[in-house]
Formats: structure tokens, sequence, C-alpha cells
């Protein structure tokens, strides 16, 4: 069983280090004040894509047999474009997808139709789970490498990262992509439908030990502010950090996020 790193309140682990002795927090403080966790992804490759962007077009998923590819959501449709933008894929390669709402319209789409007594369709369920659009993108593949699906709020993408590495920390020679996907609640949610963004997007990083990109991100404890999160989320500050090629700070209700974009060769594909 994989084991994630442990870390205490007061503890620091900073890049590089063993989770199993992290650094006191009071030795790293002028450093590091308020953090909680730093580390590192070496990237391959990246891509975003977003819902009618004139940069995404129609999204590529031509890997994805035609009888299933019709039935697949828009929100699934830009997923799997970002994923196979970060190709070409290694054979066995394993997979971290995020998304908060996963296919929020497709579950609301079948909970309406509850309300009017009728029988939710069996291909629309099968699809509606958060682990369905990478599961489709296994099938695709014929690979049977681990998925692990990651649903944290708004701090969705920064655990989705933090997965990631622990994942590739361990088995550091095989590939990993992380898929971020986010689609905004029905208006009928009401006021906890309220987002930062108004249009589907997506995210998405080929992990590999031989990149010479590299994300660092770091989680802080917010200090001395209210907890109120800022009015964009966190794939826009990563995709700042990603497209300014420096760093950017995402400020959330539990944590603070900063992301530090390095690379030598242009990797993005948006």
């Amino acid at each position: 069983m994989r084991r994630a790193p442990q870390w205490t309140s007061g503890e620091v682990c900073i890049v590089g280090s063993s989770p199993e002795q992290p650094i006191s927090a009071s030795v790293e403080a002028a450093a590091l004040a308020s953090a909680v966790a730093r580390w590192d992804l070496p990237v391959r490759r990246w891509a975003y894509r977003q819902m009618g962007a004139a940069s995404a077009g129609k999204p590529d998923v031509d890997v994805i047999d035609p009888m299933l590819r019709r039935r697949l959501s828009p929100l699934a449709r830009l997923a799997l474009s970002a994923a196979v933008a970060c190709g070409p894929l290694p054979p066995a390669c394993r997979v971290v997808y995020a998304s908060q709402h996963g296919e929020i319209q497709r579950t609301t789409q079948m909970l309406e139709a509850l309300v009017r007594r009728e029988p939710p369709s069996p291909t629309a369920f099968s699809l509606s789970v958060l682990n369905a659009t990478p599961g489709v993108l296994s099938i695709a593949r014929n690979d049977r490498s681990a998925i692990n699906a990651v649903a944290a709020s708004d701090d969705t993408l920064g655990y989705a990262l933090l997965d990631a590495w622990t994942q590739h920390r361990e088995t550091p020679d095989t590939p990993l992509l992380v898929i971020f996907a986010f689609d905004a609640p029905p208006a009928c949610y009401g006021p906890t439908a309220g987002q930062p963004d108004d249009s589907a997007n997506a995210l998405a990083f080929l992990i590999a030990s031989d990149a010479t990109a590299h994300l660092t991100c770091t989680m802080h404890l917010p200090v001395g502010r209210d907890t109120c999160a800022e009015p964009r989320s966190q794939s826009s500050s990563l995709l700042t950090s990603l497209m300014g090629g420096g760093s950017d700070i995402w400020r959330g209700e539990r944590h603070d996020w900063q992301w530090e974009w390095r690379e030598e060769p242009q990797h993005a594909s948006v």
C-alpha cells in the first residue's frame, strides 16, 4: 500500500526532505513562515483547454472510439483533449483525475429525471461517476495503470498535485498524468453555485523524471487575514504562473497555495 507523507501541525516538509524526518518549523521559519508543505514536480508537458476558447476549437478526442465519444459530456471531452495534448503518453501511465464537482451537469439531469419519476439512463449513470473520464481514457489506451480520483472543494487542484508528488516520489521511473477538470454547478443549486470561472476548463500535466521543466508547489496556512477565498480559481492562478513563467499565489479559505514554474524549452499546449 502506498504511504502518504505525514505532516503534523508546526512542521514543514522542504523539497527533497524525507516526510519521516520533517524539518522543524522554527528552524525554517524565516524562509517558509507559514508553509505546511512544499514539493517539486518535473513536468514533461502540460496543456490547457477552456470551453468556447478560440484556441481550443473542437476538443480533440479521436483516441476514443466513436461510439463512446458521442456519449461524452462537454467536460469529459475537454479533459480528454487536454490529456491527449500532453502526449504521446507512455504505454503505462498512472492517472490522477481531479474535479471539484465532477459531471455535475449530467448528475443534475439524472436527478431531475428521478423527480419526474423517470428511470435514469444506465449509460448516463456509468459516465457520471468521478472516475468515469479517466476510465474512458484507460479503456481507449488499453492501459490498466492505477487511477486516483480527487475532489477537495476549492483546493482540488492543489491536492491532486500533492497526490501526484507522493506517487512520483515512490516510483519516479513511472510517468504519471494529472488531469484537472472543472464545470460550475447549474443555477438550480442557488448560492452554492457561485464560482469564479463561468466556463468549463481542463488542465493536464505529464509528470516524468526526465522533464526539464519543474513546478514547485507550496501550501501555506492563511495568516494575518480573514479566511475568505479570492474571486478566482486555483486553475486560473496556476495558469498565470505557467504562462508567465514565474510565481503566483492563490488564497483559499483553508490554505494559500503558491506555484513557481521553471522551464527551459516551451512545454505548453494552449
